[in-house]
């Protein structure tokens, strides 16, 4: 029967003396570690009884997995910075921002990205900018093109008209215009691109500079008046009762139609004096003829006498015939003399009655007493406060007659605007709820400012032929200061703020030809006013020039660019 070696007892015989004392501490050891062991046994088989479980130490795999996500980080910032410090922490290159790479085995100009060969901005040589004018006082640009259109980037260079100068002007002298700062050097960068794809990758849209008409104005709000020298208010010319009313409100009148009909006392009166004066006056005529013809039979002094009689009968009837004519019954000292009593009572009775109202009111009727009512101009009626039967007096208004074929429209002008409008500029005005707008001109520029609205009253007549303005009613206005009929425009969106001046962005002349360099101009200009989509350019471009509209940020970006790196 063979018997199997203990290791623990080789380890303690190898490790241990060979002594005998040594065999003995190597056997106790061997039992003390297993009196261990076995403690170690029951007390874990006690812990499992007792429903707990040991906590274990974590393995070696477990740290190394914590620690990965930590050293990647670490390694991600190690890499970029490694990556900035070897590029020397730069903005990123033009090229990069355009969407187009470098070429392989091609100088690249990093600060302009373009070919280094084919840097216009770094070799001049390559596009020459030719002569330098210098600022221009008149126009408030650099480089004027009005004094130096070969400037402009046109294959041809225009002339400049007199009118285009004249334009210039009247824009500068009508209100204040936005300046440029004359120490401005934006207007001498441009802006390259390396071929026609790169710059139609970075959305560059292009427009034409045009001509076009330009309004400019001042807006304001206003109120439609009456033309108070277009409004009567009609009375009754002596104390009587309304015989008849023949208008209403609303009726259209022409000048001489009869309104309403008076019965007056005093008319009748004034009637029968002019009579007696009439018949007192023939005879007088009749004396004065029958002693002319005795000749020398009857003394002189007697035909003066009656000629003098004669000559106060003559008084009396124009005196009566004044009388009549203050009532609106007009009689002349002809119409009296030679005829008949009978003759002149019937000529009185239809006295100042329309022709068209001698059936009806005029001799057909017993009273000698009606005083018309007539209108004095064409118009409508407004107003009728009278009926038939009614005690008039000569303070009371019986009708309202108004011509509205113009109106007055009161404009409220704001006080810094008021600097700009002056009597005889045109308004177009469009009434609230109205269909159309109204043109007319400025009549009359109050000097007087209101004290609560800061605004200043202005007032322009208005045709009305279709009646679409009514009386009080409020509308929208437009004061016309300026109007060019063939200004120079560009789109809005061509025209840019660069903090010290206006630029625009001009397409170089030999763009399209297949071996020129692709640039832009940056161009100071001179904007005056806006007109929807179309600013008009008191100077700084030409017409038919070229500029970029859409994607110009991308310009605007590389402005920024040289002037950080300037500053």
């Amino acid at each position: 029967m063979s018997t199997k070696s203990n290791p623990d007892e080789h380890a303690g015989q190898s490790v241990g003396n060979t002594s005998p004392q040594g065999l003995v501490r190597g056997k106790e050891g061997n039992d003390v570690a297993a009196e261990q062991g076995s403690g170690a046994s029951d007390r874990s088989a006690a812990i499992a009884t007792d429903g707990r479980v040991g906590q274990r130490r974590p393995s070696v795999l477990g740290r190394v997995a914590q620690t990965i996500p930590t050293a990647l980080v670490m390694g991600v910032l190690a890499g970029l910075g490694y990556f900035g410090h070897y590029h020397g922490w730069k903005i990123p290159k033009f090229s990069e921002l355009m969407g187009h790479a470098e070429a392989k085995g091609v100088a690249w100009c990093e600060e302009h990205g373009v070919p280094a060969a084919d840097c216009v901005s770094c070799n001049a040589d390559l596009m020459p900018k030719g002569t330098l004018h210098g600022w221009c006082k008149e126009h408030g640009v650099a480089e004027c093109l009005f004094e130096h259109p070969e400037l402009g980037q046109l294959k041809t260079p225009p002339a400049i008209s007199p009118q285009d100068l004249d334009r210039a002007r009247r824009a500068l002298a009508t209100k204040t215009r936005p300046k440029n700062d004359p120490s401005c050097r934006l207007h001498l960068r441009r802006i390259q691109f390396a071929s026609r794809e790169a710059a139609d990758k970075a959305g560059i849209d292009i427009g034409l500079v045009d001509r076009g008409r330009i309004v400019e104005t001042v807006v304001t709000n206003g109120e439609i008046r009456y033309d108070p020298t277009r409004v009567t208010r009609l009375s009754s010319r002596a104390t009587g009762t309304v015989w008849r009313v023949v208008k209403n409100v609303g009726d259209p009148v022409r000048e001489g139609d009869l309104l309403a009909l008076v019965d007056a006392a005093l008319a009748g009166q004034a009637k029968a004096e002019l009579l007696q004066a009439a018949a007192q006056l023939n005879l007088q005529d009749q004396a004065v003829k029958r002693l002319a013809g005795l000749g020398d039979v009857v003394a002189g002094r007697r035909l003066q006498e009656t000629k003098a009689a004669r000559e106060q009968a003559e008084a009396a009837v124009r005196k009566a015939a004044q009388v009549l004519a203050n009532l609106g019954l007009p009689i002349t000292l002809d119409d009296v003399r030679g005829k008949e009593g009978s003759e002149l009572a019937a000529q009185l009775h239809s006295l100042g009655l329309p022709s068209s109202e001698l059936q009806d009111y005029g001799r057909s009727q017993n009273t000698a007493n009606l005083v018309p009512v007539l209108s004095p101009r064409d118009g409508v009626v407004t107003t009728r406060d009278v009926v038939a039967g009614e005690a008039v007096d000569t303070t009371k208004t019986l009708f309202t007659i108004v011509d509205n074929r113009r109106m007055w429209v009161i404009l409220n002008v704001p006080l810094e605007d008021a600097q700009y409008v002056t009597v005889g500029q045109r308004v177009v005005f469009r009434p609230d709820g109205g269909t159309h707008e109204h043109t007319g001109e400025i009549a009359w520029v109050s000097s007087h400012l209101d004290s609560e609205t800061r605004t200043v009253k202005v007032r322009a007549e208005l045709p009305n032929d279709d009646g679409d303005l009514r009386d009080e009613s409020f509308g929208a206005g437009l004061i016309v200061i300026r109007d060019e009929a063939d200004a120079i425009i560009a789109p809005n969106d061509a025209i840019h703020w660069e903090g010290c001046c206006h630029v625009a962005f001009v397409r170089d002349r030999n763009y399209l030809d297949d071996d020129s360099y692709k640039v832009f101009h940056t161009r100071m200009v001179r904007p005056g006013v806006k007109n929807g989509d179309y600013t008009e350019l008191i100077a700084g471009l030409l017409p038919d020039e070229v500029v970029v509209t859409k994607g110009s940020g991308v310009l605007r970006a590389e402005l920024l660019k040289g002037n950080l790196g300037a500053g």
